[in-house]
């Protein structure tokens, strides 16, 4: 196979997946500097279940927050737009796909996990090493594996087969796939993600995630790769492999001390903490993001 017979596949199939209207607003959002809170409650506001939602968690216990949050506007103004606005695309995304798309192949509870992890540890990692902001890490952690689920509903009986193969191996999906299918997943993500018309920056970090040197923007691409590491060595969720690695020996990290020189500074280990606390958070959205 290769990539143009897996798109030929799919395509032929008439079942391409779709991001839902108000996943497709607040992505457009991420990438504008003059979105302000009020835009992005209108947007919530249009899906009355993510609202609903959205709520829910503006008013538990990881916020804190004095008082009850009535209105999403104001849990905007509360929490933040970012905040709202990644907690929003996290609870319509999971939701749209957490149906019968993707197939029986996986655990695609314990992949959106994993998806929810990389992309709050994707956005805190930015804001810790004081690294330049597309606005785009979050929703590119979020949406950096996509391409797996693509391969689990159209090609059931050979992703099974990559996965017992990276299992067997121990090795990493993307080693294997080629093998397969004659591409893998972050390239067929980067097909789907140039479909659903995604920023260059988001459909960059997607592509290139695995090879973060080759994006254009490869700061963000290479936070996506750490990000997707770092929450294989925390386990947090599965996205299809387990594969030993060294966080600071990965050349993405290379990439990111070539812009960020006190990066050699860092108290790795005061930082993978800042990082743990995150985790819940990721876990919280993912189980509130597959409920009606």
């Amino acid at each position: 196979m290769s990539l143009e017979r897996v798109v030929e596949v799919i395509e032929r199939s008439g079942e391409l997946p779709t991001i839902g209207g108000v996943a497709t607003e607040v992505v457009r959002l991420a990438g504008d500097p003059s979105a302000d809170f009020g835009k992005v409650a209108a947007a919530v506001e249009n899906d009355p279940s993510l609202a609903a939602k959205v709520l829910r968690l503006a008013n538990s216990p990881f916020y804190g927050l004095r008082g009850e949050v009535s209105s999403v506007e104001r849990a905007v103004a509360l929490l933040g737009m970012a905040q709202v606005r990644n907690i929003a695309l996290s609870l319509s995304v999971i939701r749209d796909f957490s149906g019968s798309y993707g197939g029986e192949t996986f655990r695609w509870d314990r992949f959106w996990e994993h998806s929810a992890g990389v992309a709050v540890i994707a956005e805190t990692m930015i804001r810790l090493l004081k690294l330049p902001m597309s606005g785009t890490e979050y929703a590119a952690g979020l949406l950096h594996d996509v391409g797996k689920i693509l391969l689990g509903h159209h090609f059931p009986q050979e992703f099974a087969r990559c996965l017992d193969l990276a299992a067997r191996r121990q090795a990493s999906l993307r080693e294997v796939e080629p093998e397969v299918f004659g591409t893998h997943h972050a390239e067929l993500g980067g097909w789907i993600a140039e479909r659903w018309g995604f920023p260059t920056p988001l459909r960059e970090a997607i592509r290139y995630h695995h090879e973060p040197t080759d994006a254009g923007q490869q700061w963000v691409a290479a936070v996506v790769h750490l990000a997707d590491l770092f929450a294989k060595v925390k386990q947090i969720g599965f996205g299809g492999d387990r594969v030993a690695v060294c966080f600071t020996d990965d050349p993405a990290w290379a990439l990111l001390e070539g812009r960020r020189s006190h990066l050699g500074n860092l108290d790795l280990a005061r930082f993978t903490l800042q990082l743990d606390q995150e985790v819940e958070m990721a876990r919280a959205l993912a189980k509130l993001g597959r409920e009606p």
